[in-house]
């Protein structure tokens, strides 16, 4: 191929053999490809089921295929490599990595790589999906093409995030997930810690007790009057919660119907994985205020009670978890609180935590990882792409200055949805600033990386008049003309996470 005049570049590590044939990954110019090598004469029947764009002989007895890396051909390599197809956790911890551009996950993989903590390979919201215009598909190829390319045969799981329709569901089924996040905050009743006792009766009265299987009589003769124990590992008695009849009334009329629906979505997956194992979370983060620890119980007992089983649950902590910076809050609360949620939900789960937007959390990282490292799901996305832009700010400064000004217009309507307190009017624009200084500026500097942080939607899925891509493609040229730097820089900043969190 270099005789040729295509530039090419081999991936070692994804040198692999099944049967009489040779496999590896090349990089075509920009384009990712496989390659098989196999005997000419009785070539290995599963061969035809690849789809090639190129073939030819390397000598007498042997031939070789070029394939484009494209969703059938991935589903031939997970049929085939089975280190290529995702697997459930269970309650191992773990850390999710997403990737918005799709190029991060051998970066991810590098900081991982043989440590006891579970990867999420895999994992994206359906809300950063429709943003980057990828589909489930795209995400879940993507990760089988980078874990193929690095020879990774650990294992890795795929979450599908925030979830809230049948429709969310099925698609990430079709895909391949297997983890499942269900997002029920639109059935959530935030109202619930002011309206007036009157109110709160009339709204408990017409809760979905059908779906929820029991009445409101039932409900308040099973918790009212009862004291549950919550016990520390070492079985000494800790704390007691009773509920009081107006905090039984404000928890159900917050949450019961948020498990309804959860409970609705999770007999939809049991039907379509038919008896196998998939995991489950259920994410009440995105709630305006932080969840109380009798709420944390009261969801325990009612997922228990309805037989839904979970491998994890997002709660509200205390402080503020913004986007892509650290936390903010009062580090003594946010300890005294998250020990009492680690606790519950040991004493009546077990399950484990989701740190939902976790990422550049250093602060609290090692009170998580003392009271409750071995029941972690830590979950970081964004960070990822803000590291991705590191490359462009060092090799492409033209380019990044764009996509700051860009951002600082889009962050206005971007932020709608985040929970973030950045100003652009207090961001220097970046033609101000010298190219030694971008990264200094932009990407260390907290309230610049949000606005980065959240309008990564719009900038990946903008188009100019001519339809084409702004700057969707530029990035991508610039992290794999820099490839190994762009891997060492992902690897290094989640392994940071990892250092912090579990002291590794």
């Amino acid at each position: 191929m270099e005789e040729r005049g295509r530039r090419v570049k081999v991936y070692d590590s994804s040198i692999s053999i099944k049967d009489d044939a040779l496999f590896f990954l090349i990089r075509d110019g920009y384009e990712r490809k496989l390659v098989i090598i196999y005997p000419s004469e009785n070539p290995p029947k599963f061969l035809a089921n690849f789809l090639h764009e190129e073939e030819g002989a390397l000598d007498k007895s042997l031939t070789y295929r070029i394939c484009p890396c494209n969703p059938h051909n991935a589903a031939e390599i997970r049929e085939h490599f089975p280190y290529t197809k995702p697997i459930p956790i269970g309650l191992t911890p773990a850390i999710g990595t997403g990737d918005r551009i799709g190029l991060a996950t051998p970066g991810h993989i590098r900081a991982v790589r043989d440590l006891r903590f579970f990867p999420v390979l895999a994992q994206q919201s359906v809300r950063e999906m429709k943003r980057t215009l990828r589909s489930p598909q795209e995400v879940i190829d993507d990760v089988t093409w980078a874990v193929f390319q690095e020879g990774y045969r650990n294992g890795f799981a795929a979450d599908a995030d925030h979830l809230k329709t049948e429709e969310d569901v099925k698609e990430a089924f079709a895909a391949g997930f297997t983890m499942y996040t269900i997002d029920p905050s639109e059935y959530v009743d935030n109202g619930a810690d002011n309206y007036p006792i009157h109110v709160l009766e009339e709204k408990f009265n017409r809760l979905p007790w059908g779906i929820l299987r029991c009445s409101g009589r039932e409900i308040l003769e099973r918790y009212l009057g009862k004291t549950f124990e919550v016990k520390d590992p070492a079985g000494r008695v800790v704390l007691e919660l009773c509920f009081l009849r107006e905090d039984l009334l404000r928890a159900s009329v917050k949450y019961s119907a948020a498990i309804a629906h959860t409970l609705k979505l999770k007999e939809l997956l049991d039907d379509l994985f038919k008896g196998g194992r998939y995991d489950l979370e259920l994410s009440v983060d995105e709630t305006e205020t932080p969840t109380k620890p009798i709420e944390h119980l009261f969801i325990a007992l009612e997922l228990k009670r309805l037989g839904i089983s979970l491998q994890s649950l997002a709660l509200r902590f205390v402080g503020r978890f913004e986007k892509a910076v650290d936390y903010i809050g009062d580090l003594g609360e946010f300890e005294r609180t998250f020990q009492i949620h680690a606790l519950i939900a040991r004493n009546f789960g077990p399950y484990k935590l989701s740190i939902h937007s976790g990422s550049d959390k250093f602060s609290i990282y090692p009170i998580m990882g003392r009271l409750a490292g071995d029941i972690i799901h830590l979950k970081t996305a964004g960070t990822s792409y803000l590291e991705s832009l590191r490359i462009i700010a060092r090799h492409d400064p033209s380019l990044f200055r764009e996509i700051v000004k860009f951002s600082i217009q889009r962050f206005g309507e971007d932020r709608a949805s985040y929970y973030t307190s950045a100003d652009p009017s207090q961001i220097r624009q970046p033609e101000e600033v010298t190219d030694g200084k971008l990264e200094e500026t932009y990407l260390d500097n907290p309230k610049a990386r949000q606005i980065l942080h959240v309008t990564f939607g719009s900038v990946l899925s903008a188009r100019g008049e001519d339809g084409r891509w702004l700057f969707r493609d530029r990035i991508k040229r610039v992290l794999l003309d820099r490839e190994e730097e762009y891997y060492e820089v992902i690897s290094k900043h989640i392994r940071k996470h990892l250092e912090s969190l579990w002291s590794i």
